[in-house]
């Protein structure tokens, strides 16, 4: 089967023969049809360990070992990558992500091969059939989705409040939506790109603000009453970008950190506007099975719109031209592989 290798040396991905997995009694053999890209697969310092390339996949089951009771071979499921304990220090307050195990998780290879072998932590915890409504498009985007929910129900946003989102992607759109699912009164987007901004106006932001022709805390205030942003959410990978974002919180707000920033890039900061103003730091990594449940079900019910957020679509042998197409981020939003036609 062919599958796509990172090659860490060479900082790119290689498309390689290899032999179809072979699986235990606990696990599936799973077929992927569409892969999302992830944003952190292109900041190659995070692709060394297992699971880090490829991990965004639906598909259908192509085979299933003896004991695997939940899902049966044809079934079209969802699967994600990293499944934490339940049981350590970490698992038992919350921070699922935290767990020694969770990072050990990952596909063989990888979701980026015409087949690919699922541990069995994984498929007892975190598979999850797709109805006949749902596409595989739609489905391998449980995952991303399941990553900004996490972040926004751990920044604590209340009924009423005014969220701020920096960064229109797919994940700023989708939070648009989530945000609001959530209780917030009004949200606001801001970007450099208006393709985004209009899309962001589509899927239900009260206000989009392009950061490049406007000054965003002027106008944030205009729109909110003079006041500044309850919650505000960075998930552009800018050190720059999250320390102006402190900026824009009102007194008692929470800054919620999605996505990385460049690696080792720190920033000044003053404790005492935090603590005469009581804002809360909150930055949040991926997601749990928790996550991915409820995402779910929010999905398959039609409370989230992603069909006209995926604006590309590559086969397997032309991922590092899709790769590039996402580093680039001016005129793309959610980009899919599809390893198998």
């Amino acid at each position: 089967m062919k599958a796509a290798v990172y090659n860490v040396e060479k900082k790119k991905p290689e498309i390689v023969e290899m032999e179809v997995p072979d699986i235990g009694e606990d696990e599936i053999l799973l077929k992927p049809m569409s892969v999302g890209i992830c944003g952190s697969e292109v900041l190659t310092y995070r692709l060394t360990g297992p699971g880090s390339f490829g991990h965004e996949p639906a598909g259908y089951v192509a085979k299933v070992g003896k004991r695997v009771a939940n899902v049966k071979e044809g079934d079209r499921v969802f699967v994600h990558h990293r499944v934490p304990c339940f049981v350590c220090h970490y698992c038992r307050r919350g921070h699922y992500t935290m767990c020694a195990d969770y990072l050990k998780m990952g596909f063989d290879p990888s979701a980026y091969a015409e087949y690919t072998r699922v541990k069995a932590r994984n498929v007892k915890l975190d598979t999850i059939p797709l109805p006949k409504h749902m596409s595989f498009d739609e489905g391998c985007l449980i995952e991303i989705l399941s990553c900004a929910w996490r972040a926004l129900k751990r920044g604590g946003i209340h009924i009423g409040d005014t969220v701020l989102i920096v960064g229109a992607g797919f994940v700023g759109l989708a939070s648009i939506q989530l945000a609001k699912i959530l209780g917030a009164r009004m949200v606001c987007i801001s970007d450099l790109v208006d393709f985004k901004l209009d899309l962001a106006k589509q899927v239900g932001a009260d206000v989009v603000i392009n950061a490049g022709k406007e000054d965003v805390l002027d106008r944030l205030c205009v729109e909110n009453r003079g006041r500044k942003a309850d919650r505000v959410m960075t998930i552009a990978g800018s050190i720059k970008v999250l320390q102006q974002a402190a900026g824009l919180l009102d007194k008692g707000g929470t800054l919620i950190q999605f996505g990385p920033t460049e690696q080792d890039a720190t920033f000044p900061w003053a404790p005492n506007d935090f603590f005469y103003n009581e804002i809360s730091y909150i930055p949040s990594y991926s997601s749990s099975p928790i996550d991915t449940k409820e995402v779910s079900h929010l999905l398959f019910g039609g409370r989230i719109q992603v069909k006209n957020l995926i604006t590309h679509h590559f086969p397997l042998d032309r991922i590092e031209e899709a790769l590039e197409v996402k580093a680039r981020a001016t005129d793309s939003l959610k980009i899919i592989i599809h390893p198998n036609e």
